[in-house]
């Protein structure tokens, strides 16, 4: 891969030019904020190890309460502590306690989760936007958890409280309540991360609980980095120190903090008119000058591009007249079920969500453009399916890049996600399509034959569906194999610079496939 050394100095850049960028928008920070804020520093100082899984368990498992640290911008956050509950916290009762949650509102919450009011009714009759702001979507996986299970909710924000510190203490007098009114219970709070710090709200519960308190922080950058250094950032999920203190290694640092400059961005603007709406084009170009730096490379054309998303009025209208009127049943599964794409004929980027995976893969399709000179949208089906299947390869190996810890969906939950999207054929189309594939990659790769293609649906969302199926778990493939050193940077260079628009680019997509999951076949 690229020069370790290089690696950690651009990801370092990336995420200091980020903080920096939040920091803009949220102004100089109060003294007291600062002095509070610096207290979760002190935590990192101390000495933290790699950890199993079952020796987070068994802490999880033996605490009274749990303070997880919530970074409220990042979706990624919350489905930890949502994935925590569900797979490693293995307790009959459970007391879930979030910050995201007025404590005048836990009347209302339990309504919502016994099923009594909508989920609008819900979200009006917390005042949701008001009392916490955040977006709700990040937050509703842990609700539906918590409905599921038959976890009881309790609220933890005080809207109208002062400093941090008076919350501690109004915080910990309650969920000492809490654990007094139910000994058998599990406590386990959601809230942010400056909390979580042993001199704030741990330090308020450890003189009456002592060892039963456990702490989950999450993506420290300092001990992200520390790995990174060691190359182990990769393949460690859990660090521990003393304490009952564990760090959940979910995705690199840089990842929230960008989420949180996009969330600022979506604030601030949001109230514009339709003309000054937020424009995540300068986010997209920051991630291709890392890739261009990671590549050492120049992308020259990167000025031109410009990124839609959902939120613009326009956007569909002029993705419409920029389009062949054959590519409008494209565009639109495009837009109803949510997917990102590059529109090479025009450079322009529809993001369709605010995510750095969506951001960084649509980066990377817009890189191997310029590579490959792809002038037009794959969308010619099937005859495209081939090219398709490698673009959606290239955006998800970029996604990887900027995102080691993404991790390519597995065939059921995807079965699931179709399941949902196209609920006449539960997804099955593409599924079978996507299985009738990847058989024929196998047969090429033991036999060195081409296998014809037995499953030939008529429905293009069969085709778009199954090329990102397959082309997901093509990037995942990829992105190990080059992790590992096994493809190189320069083998690497000249798979992104092959036209997919040649005559001769199914012989190089055959041979790939080849060479990637059996690298000692010929060439």
């Amino acid at each position: 891969m690229i020069n370790p050394n290089e690696w950690l100095r651009t990801r370092k850049n990336l995420l200091d030019e980020v903080k920096s960028q939040v920091q803009v928008r949220l102004g100089p920070m109060a003294p007291a904020l600062k002095r509070y804020a610096k207290n979760l520093d002190v935590d990192f100082n101390r000495v933290w190890k790699p950890c199993s899984e079952k020796e987070l368990t068994t802490a999880l498992n033996k605490a009274r309460i749990v303070l997880g640290a919530d970074f409220h911008a990042y979706a990624q956050s919350q489905r930890a502590h949502v994935r925590i509950l569900r797979d490693v916290v293995h307790r009959p009762r459970v007391i879930l306690a979030l910050e995201c949650l007025a404590h005048n509102k836990e009347d209302v919450a339990a309504e919502f989760l016994a099923g009594k009011i909508s989920e609008t009714r819900f979200l009006e009759a917390c005042d949701w936007e008001k009392n916490w702001g955040f977006p709700w979507e990040h937050y509703r996986p842990l609700f539906e958890l918590a409905r599921d299970r038959g976890f009881e909710v309790k609220g933890l924000n005080l809207p109208k409280q002062g400093s941090l510190a008076a919350r501690d203490t109004w915080t910990a007098r309650k969920l000492s309540g809490l654990a007094k009114a139910s000994p058998d219970s599990l406590i386990y709070v959601v809230i942010g991360e400056w909390h979580v710090a042993a001199k704030h709200l741990p330090l308020k519960l450890r003189a009456q609980f002592k060892d039963q308190i456990a702490v989950l922080f999450q993506d420290v950058e300092k001990l992200y980095f520390q790995l990174a250094q060691k190359k182990r950032e990769g393949n460690v999920d859990y660090m521990k120190s003393a304490g009952q203190r564990f760090c959940l290694m979910v995705s690199p640092p840089w990842m929230k903090w960008q989420s949180y400059l996009m969330y600022l961005e979506h604030a601030y603007d949001q109230d514009l008119q339709e003309e000054l709406a937020i424009d995540y084009t300068d986010h997209v170009a920051s991630l291709i000058e890392l890739l261009e730096a990671d590549l050492k490379t120049v992308v020259h054309n990167k000025a031109r591009i410009q990124v839609y998303c959902p939120s613009s009025k326009t956007s569909l209208s002029r993705l419409k007249v920029s389009l062949p009127k054959r590519f409008a049943k494209a565009l639109r599964y495009h837009l109803e079920h949510d997917l990102s794409f590059y529109l090479p004929e025009r450079e322009w980027l529809y993001l369709s969500r605010a995510t750095i995976n969506h951001a960084s893969a649509l980066a990377g399709q817009f890189v191997h453009a310029s590579f490959s000179d792809r002038r037009r949208t794959l969308w010619d089906l099937p005859q495209d399916f081939l090219p398709l299947i490698w673009i959606e390869a290239v955006g998800f190996f970029f996604s990887k890049w900027i995102n080691p810890k993404r991790k390519a969906e597995t065939l059921e939950s995807i079965r699931l996600q179709l399941s949902a999207r196209s609920p006449k054929d539960e997804g099955r189309r593409a599924l079978l399509l996507s299985l009738d594939h990847r058989l024929s990659e196998v047969v090429y790769v033991q036999t060195g034959r081409l296998r014809a293609r037995r499953y030939k649906p008529r429905e293009l969302d069969a085709y778009l569906e199954a090329s990102r199926i397959v082309g997901s778990m093509l990037g995942e493939r990829l992105f190990q194999k080059v992790r590992s050193r096994t493809i190189s940077l320069r083998q690497l260079m000249s798979y992104l610079k092959v036209n997919v628009e040649d005559k001769h680019f199914a012989k190089f997509y055959w041979d790939l496939i080849r060479q990637i999951e059996n690298p000692r076949a010929p060439k």
